[in-house]
């Protein structure tokens, strides 16, 4: 089963069969048999759950997803956190219904209250009801600790990362306002208020607009921590030069340049990487300026060919450290 050897099934099946637990209150102990399987705490679990919703997944033969280079992608998965893909609001109810119905046959229950829909603008209007309950349609949602929607507006994801960042250099503040020297309070800030302001940036598009708020929000933590107010007009430049801190943007651009090499490389057929090379072909791009994509930046400092460099670890790290920030910006 899944590649699991059967001995190792047929262990753990004996280990959770016939087991009975004593309690010893009385003269004589009182034997209770224990008729449910592992809790969520126990070792094993993640695994055994994982295992049962492999297999529902494999036994579902969905017809909608959304044609990516000639596959249909119709759900991504992070252990219990899944997203259904469709090019209807109908054939997302269908989906949707049917993983409910498989999943309730196993003794899994989707939680209704935190499934959610959101549609884009070329999808029809409609409603989705499993079981009698409806499922609430979202302007946007936060998944796996990233807002995503349908606009592709980076707004409020921005928004979110600068709180956690402040929220991060709140909890350090006394202590890199105390007497540490420059390269230990930097390399302190570096590794905690940074990975809280860019979390999942490998995957953004963003405009200048938002890039200059993390600007200002690192700027703003800089003079916080070296307790310099607004009202000195000391340049920037020297107080990066005090802070030793990274630059946030810079940070953010090797993220996005070292995913995108991971990408460049993968051989294995996944989906990362067929999106990254998908064409939609059967829609058209808005008229007007469009939206900034993922791929907009690199394309535009390393060529079209850019994929065909980062399979070389090496040449795509040297083009990278030529060009510590993007061209066209």
């Amino acid at each position: 089963m899944q590649g699991v050897e059967a001995q190792y099934i047929e262990l753990l099946r004996e280990a959770n069969s016939g087991c009975t637990t004593d309690i010893a209150l009385l003269s004589s102990p009182i034997r209770i048999p224990v008729e449910k399987g592992v809790k969520q705490g126990d070792t094993i679990s993640p695994k055994l759950f994982t295992t049962c919703l492999e297999q529902i997944f494999r036994d579902i033969d969905w017809k909608g997803g959304v044609n990516i280079n000639g596959e249909l992608l119709t759900h991504l998965r992070f252990a219990d956190d899944i997203v259904l893909v469709a090019e209807t609001t109908d054939l997302l109810q269908t989906m949707l219904t049917e993983l409910d119905i498989r999943s309730s046959r196993v003794g899994l229950k989707m939680n209704r209250m935190k499934t959610k829909f959101m549609r884009s603008d070329y999808a029809t209007r409609g409603r989705i009801v499993v079981q009698g309950d409806e499922i609430e349609e979202v302007e946007e949602y936060v998944y796996l600790g990233q807002e995503v929607n349908m606009r592709r507006d980076m707004e409020k994801e921005i928004s979110r990362r600068i709180r956690a960042g402040w929220k991060a250099f709140n909890s350090i503040k006394d202590v890199l306002k105390g007497k540490l020297d420059k390269t230990t309070r930097a390399n302190l800030f570096n590794g905690t208020v940074l990975p809280a302001m860019l979390y999942g940036s490998e995957t953004w598009a963003t405009t200048k607009r938002e890039e200059q708020r993390l600007v200002s929000a690192q700027r703003a933590m800089e003079r916080s921590m070296l307790g310099i107010s607004l009202r000195e007009h000391i340049r920037s430049e020297t107080i990066r030069e005090k802070s030793g801190v990274r630059d946030v943007i810079n940070e953010y651009e090797k993220q996005k340049l070292r995913w995108a090499g991971h990408v460049a490389r993968f051989t294995d057929n996944r989906w990362t990487r067929a999106i990254v090379e998908w064409y939609p072909r059967e829609r058209k791009r808005p008229l007007g300026r469009p939206p900034k994509r993922w791929i907009d930046d690199i394309r535009k400092t390393f060529g079209a060919t850019w994929m065909r460099k980062a399979r070389s670890r090496e040449e795509w790290e040297a083009c990278c450290d030529q060009r510590s920030r993007f061209d066209a910006r």
